[in-house]
């Protein structure tokens, strides 16, 4: 029996790191001869109480590391306070010879690493040229951590979704478009709406809706800005949705959107596909391998209200809409399963532990 241990964040934060936590966590690693333990190291709370919070998982960690002996220790990083505790936990492994995977989900990680002292970087660099393996979600995500430490044992593990039985349809009546995630600067909901403003205000609006789905620093503020721009007869706010509001939410939609500013491979993106959902994202990480421009969404760059806007419109028209959604389920099944993930990861856990399956 292989045993892992994996660490991340608890399970009442939100976010893409959180939903694939729950996903390898709910995962049956037992059929594959492997036996999972799952210690949380970060609590969503202020700086006190985050950092009483890990010093409690670290302790543990150790206990686990001195009594049950771990062949592998899985864990999800993205950046800042986040490395550090990852940092400290790498340090751990070495001292008892236990084998680390860093699973990499910071998009801004390598903007951070040139915004962070000489110290800091000899730390970043250290960490990713000693840990065992080094989990990134896309190409784009390689290259970048490449440019920081070239001997990185990078692997392209991307991000998997369940492929459901029920896809979305046409709707007569309206069309609605769904945004799903944190309310945060990054991800550019500003500018939905200021497409939205476009739309109205140019005519082009017709039978559009939106609904946002999700909570953060920024909900009062686009709260605000929606009743400025008069939108509150065509945009909802839903708050952070899981489980079947969830399910309900995305099937009463018909096309997804995410204008980020950095993103690496969205698990919204994947659940959007994974629905036949045709998708308005901005090409930045590794958003190109879930959403082809023209094919069965479009891609746009960051901060372009008009461009939100003018491939919205296209998308408001049957035709364009069923083709697209085809194809954004055929691709979802052929590129994003889950089957795929949990082989990967896998075959890493067999791989580094030295034992057989």
């Amino acid at each position: 029996m292989i045993k892992v241990l994996m660490c991340g964040n608890h399970p009442s934060n939100k976010g893409g790191m959180t939903s694939v936590i729950a996903q390898l966590n709910s995962y049956d690693w037992e059929k594959r001869n492997i036996k999972m333990k799952f210690i949380p190291t970060y609590y969503p709370a202020n700086n006190i109480i985050k950092a009483a919070y890990f010093a409690v998982a670290y302790v543990k960690i150790f206990l686990e590391f001195l009594v049950w002996k771990p062949d592998v220790l899985h864990m999800h990083m993205s950046y800042k306070g986040s490395f550090q505790r990852k940092y400290l936990l790498h340090k751990l492994c070495k001292k008892f010879g236990v084998k680390d995977i860093i699973h990499l989900h910071g998009s801004e990680f390598e903007k951070w690493y040139y915004e962070t002292d000489e110290n800091t970087r000899k730390k970043i660099k250290k960490l990713l040229k000693e840990c065992d393996a080094f989990f990134v979600l896309g190409e784009e995500w390689e290259n970048s951590v490449k440019r920081i430490e070239p001997n990185t044992k990078t692997l392209i593990v991307r991000n998997a979704v369940p492929i459901p039985s029920r896809v979305v349809f046409w709707n007569k009546e309206e069309c609605q478009v769904l945004y799903m995630g944190v309310l945060i600067p990054r991800k550019g909901v500003k500018h939905l709406l200021e497409a939205f403003l476009k739309l109205k205000q140019s005519g082009r609006l017709m039978r559009m809706r939106l609904a946002i789905a999700g909570s953060g620093e920024l909900e009062k503020d686009l709260k605000r800005l929606c009743v400025q721009y008069e939108l509150e007869d065509c945009v909802q706010f839903y708050g952070w949705i899981d489980g079947q509001e969830k399910v309900r939410l995305i099937t009463e939609s018909q096309i997804a959107v995410l204008p980020s500013y950095n993103e690496g491979l969205p698990i919204s993106v994947l659940e959007a596909i994974s629905y036949g959902m045709p998708v308005v994202a901005t090409n930045v990480g590794d958003m190109s391998a879930a959403v082809k421009d023209e094919i069965n969404g479009y891609l746009i760059e960051p901060g372009d209200a008009e461009q939100i806007a003018e491939k919205l419109e296209l998308l408001n028209n049957q035709m364009k809409f069923e083709q697209m959604s085809k194809e954004s389920r055929e691709l979802a099944e052929r590129e994003f399963s889950e089957d795929k993930l949990f082989e990967t990861i896998a075959d890493n856990y067999v791989r580094l532990s030295g034992k057989d399956k």
